[in-house]
């Protein structure tokens, strides 16, 4: 696991070492074990290494035998070995026994669709000299991520914004319109940033450009392909789950350094854990988080989990007066992110390192096996007569007022992100911009209507998990465990999101998704039947608990966390204040401090707050 970055003048003229220097300087978090650089001719390119395979002979960049194809790589591939095999009967010769030289031997062999048969979590950047060009690519779900910005006089890229914040004396321009689509998801989606000119490349996607300049668009090489086999043998796609599953778990073992995983005690966790025990001679590490609030914390759950797998566990409770980490945790992701089970997941991530340089997650099982309640809910709302809302708004009602915001009729596009993982809606982001900042409000988010469009086909069910998978699983959750982990300099694998356990997944019928229908819908039903096998109903069936803070305390007059909120957010000087009406804050303000409502509003103002308070430059700040 590793940072990289890159520069590629379109003058010819070769990046100073001084700026691929200060690039991968601002990713030392992510590779505390070394660094490298190539320099030549209009090309310079820059590692951080977090050694986890081949630990003497893995170091980047690194190229093929005659030194005409480069490579700075992030992640792991875990088909290597295989790879390398079928590359070496071609007549491929190798001169180390990492996985990351067979990425320059296959890019080689098949060109840029080399991307289509590496198995695993990557980014990254290739110059090859002999063809002039520089490619781009990022894996098939977005587990690792890749920054990007063209000028007229160079191209620039990086794991992370802060790297690509040092490839300009002045920091870019706000872009005000991701600043909407925060405001929308708690998260900037892709191809967006938080800045003018700088791209995030989606997932699944390459890109390349001629050393002279000449760019071809970022290009898919893979979309899931949701499509539920129905004949599939009841009988045996338990078993057959259990085999995809260790198969995956004993694929993302590969380690050269000690590991372990997370274990909230949930049954994606859990099943992961149980898989890793099963596979492993020595005694597995597991890593969970608290809090105080019974109704937020699972410890007691993790702590049966592991005694009943036998594995040792370490924990810590988290607390409001965590409030002092913030600012570095916030300052990582590089632009505003609010999914609250950020502030977990770091803690727990610090509590790791401390013990391994590896862990395993259970991420994006929700996604695959249709975990989430909004799932059920929106099944439920789409079959009732009634249709229960979020906010407790009619179904005619929205429909009234996102026709008079938008000026169209409401799609289900429209319906899934306003009413099941939007935060403000139309409306209460009109009233709560600027005025002369309000024409954002109605600008669709193309990474949610090119989901909508290539899942249109879907039944309702899976096209809720198409859009996550192509929207808030690389967005939100992959982005979320690889900043909380690499700002540590741990590396997460997440078994899950594997290529083969995705495609499995997507041949679930209905029925292997969900049991029931509606708000009382048993959702996840194959995990948790494999769950079964190994513990209680009460353990496996009880209501799903988020990794999430208990953010109305938090926020609450008096706490920590509240006065670090009053400096960033209700203060008069802050710079929120300079984008948004300031009466409409307070109005939500004092809405809150009355009843405690819209809690998660108030959270992705505090941490844009925050966010803001580190970026105060004058490019940051709209003209009054």
């Amino acid at each position: 696991m590793c940072g990289i970055a890159g520069i590629l003048n379109f003058t010819g003229q070769t990046p100073s070492a001084a700026s691929i220097g200060a690039m991968t300087s601002a990713l030392r978090h992510r590779g505390p074990d070394g660094e490298g650089f190539l320099r030549r001719d209009a090309v310079a390119l820059g590692h951080r290494r977090l050694s986890i395979i081949d630990l003497e002979g893995g170091a980047q960049p690194l190229s093929n035998e005659t030194g005409s194809v480069w490579l700075t790589f992030n992640g792991e591939i875990y088909n290597f070995q295989e790879l390398r095999a079928t590359l070496e009967t071609a007549g491929h010769t190798f001169r180390s026994a990492s996985d990351s030289e067979v990425i320059v031997h296959a890019y080689e062999e098949w060109g840029d669709d080399c991307v289509q048969r590496l198995r695993g979590m990557f980014a990254f950047g290739i110059a090859d000299f002999d063809r002039r060009r520089l490619l781009l690519a990022r894996d098939h779900f977005g587990i690792k991520p890749l920054f990007y910005r063209v000028t007229s006089e160079y191209i620039a890229f990086a794991s992370e914004l802060s790297a690509m914040l040092e490839t300009e004396a002045a920091r870019p321009p706000i872009n005000v319109q991701a600043l909407d689509y925060y405001l929308r998801y708690r998260y900037v989606p892709a191809p967006a940033t938080i800045y003018d000119g700088i791209l995030r490349l989606p997932a699944a996607h390459v890109w390349s450009c001629t050393f002279e300049g000449a760019a071809r668009p970022a290009r898919s090489y893979y979309q899931l392909r949701i499509d539920p086999d129905e004949s599939l043998d009841d009988d045996t796609v338990v078993d057959q789950f259990a085999e995809v599953l260790n198969e995956s778990v004993a694929a993302h073992l590969c380690s050269d350094v000690p590991f372990g995983a997370f274990l909230s005690g949930g049954v994606d966790s859990t099943l992961i854990v149980s898989a890793m025990k099963r596979k492993l001679d020595s005694p597995v590490k597991a890593f969970s988080i608290g809090f105080d609030e019974d109704e937020y914390s699972e410890l007691a759950y993790a702590q049966q989990a592991a005694r009943t797998l036998g594995v040792e566990l370490h924990t810590e409770i988290v607390r409001p007066d965590v409030v002092s980490i913030f600012r570095e945790l916030f300052e990582r992701y590089g632009e505003p992110f609010a999914d609250t089970s950020a502030v977990p997941t770091w803690c727990v991530s610090r509590l790791a390192r401390e013990h391994v340089t590896m862990v395993l997650s259970g991420d994006g099982a929700d996604e695959a096996f249709a975990g989430y309640q909004r799932y059920g809910n929106w099944l439920s709302d789409s079959l009732s007569a009634d249709l229960l809302r979020i906010h407790r708004q009619p179904k005619k009602a929205f429909r009234r007022s996102w026709q008079a915001i938008s000026g169209t009729e409401a799609t289900r596009i429209d319906r899934w992100q306003q009413q099941y993982i939007g935060v403000f809606r139309p409306l209460q982001r009109q009233q709560l911009w600027r005025e002369d900042l309000r024409d954002v409000v109605t600008v669709p988010c193309g990474a949610f209507t090119s989901a909508d469009r290539d899942g249109r086909r879907l039944a309702d069910l899976e096209y809720a998990q198409y859009v996550d998978i192509r929207t808030y699983l690389p967005g939100d959750i992959l982005t979320k465990i690889d900043v909380a982990t690499m700002c540590h300099g741990l590396e997460a694998r997440t078994p899950f999101t594997d290529l083969k356990v995705m495609e499995f997944a997507a041949r679930l019928p209905s029925r292997w998704r969900r049991s029931g229908s509606g708000h009382t819908a048993d959702l996840k039903v194959l995990p948790k039947r494999l769950l079964d096998r190994q513990f209680p109903s009460n353990f496996v069936r009880r209501r799903k608990q988020g990794f999430a803070i208990p953010e109305t305390k938090w926020l609450a007059k008096g706490t920590p966390v509240r006065r670090c909120f009053d400096d960033v957010v209700t203060s008069h000087t802050a710079v929120v204040r300079d984008y948004f009406e300031g009466r409409e804050l307070d109005r939500m303000i004092r809405s809150f401090d009355e009843r405690g409502t819209n809690a998660t509003g108030l959270w992705l103002l505090f941490v844009m707050g925050i966010w803001f308070d580190q970026s105060q430059t004058a490019a940051c700040r709209v003209a009054a």
